[in-house]
């Protein structure tokens, strides 16, 4: 008894360790985050009309804050037969160098805790789910993984509209009417996301053509499509407060995570 309880005793040590290192890694993503956010003047006049309008109309402004923070609501599943689990989510936002560090904890089928941290700093991408912050059972890195993190940044500048005004890495074309595309460089290549507006000057959605996508350890590109709704003022910024991800694959669409904002403002 005296050496299953040791044993016990060990697991319950170890299991704590790694726990505190999950979370000690988070912290440092995010310190990291806030230690590379000088950077030069962004041309405004460059910017398409549609996008710095939506940009100041929604509170964004030239020398806002370096970051913010996110708090959200959300369901997400792994594949499409899957049924959906609730996460309560935070995101830290970069206004000037492009950048975010995403944390979530949920439960899968109710009883079974998740931690997962999703993340682009300083050019480098991190995707890493543990089971109750222990046992990681999904982890990506790597120029691909950079890249599609990045994709995700540019697609969510409809929630950062002073990055938009501060953020000088990010290169802007015109498509059509209402049609943006952003880009950025990255060490995996070009991550490039379009943005599309309604009538009003509000972005709708985003979408790529080939967002990378991991399937059985293999890196795919993938048509990737995100829709905004909602829009209302939170924490001094108009955003759309509603969201919704998918894949888009030869069986029809996969919407993986849905959600909405619960509190927005500065780090």
């Amino acid at each position: 008894m005296l050496i299953v309880g040791v044993v016990v005793v060990g697991l319950v040590l170890v299991a704590v360790f790694r726990s505190v290192q999950f979370a000690q890694g988070i912290e440092a993503q995010r310190r990291q985050l806030l230690a590379v956010q000088a950077s030069g003047p962004v041309d405004i006049a460059a910017l398409p009309d549609l996008v710095r309008a939506f940009a100041e109309r929604n509170g964004g402004r030239r020398g806002g804050p370096e970051t913010m923070v996110m708090q959200q609501q959300a369901e997400m599943r792994l594949a499409p037969d899957q049924a959906y689990f609730e996460l309560a989510a935070e995101q830290v936002f970069a206004t000037r160098r492009p950048g975010f560090v995403w944390q979530a904890r949920g439960k899968m089928a109710s009883v079974v805790p998740v931690s997962v941290v999703d993340s682009y700093v300083d050019g480098i991408g991190t995707l890493e789910a543990r089971v109750g912050g222990v046992l990681t059972v999904a982890q990506s890195v790597g120029p691909e993984t950079a890249r599609g993190e990045a994709m995700r940044y540019l697609a969510e500048l409809p929630f950062n509209p002073d990055a938009i005004l501060n953020a000088p890495d990010l290169h802007w074309e015109q498509v059509d009417a209402d049609t943006v595309a952003v880009s950025l460089e990255t060490i995996g290549g070009l991550a490039r996301v379009l943005l599309h507006f309604d009538a009003a000057g509000d972005v709708i959605a985003a979408s790529a053509a080939d967002r990378p996508r991991d399937v059985d350890g293999t890196t795919v590109p993938t048509p990737w499509l995100g829709h905004f709704s909602s829009y209302d003022v939170i924490g001094g910024y108009r955003l759309p407060l509603t969201a919704e991800v998918a894949w888009q694959l030869p069986a029809g669409e996969f919407v993986y995570w849905r959600g909405h904002i619960t509190a927005f403002g500065a780090e």
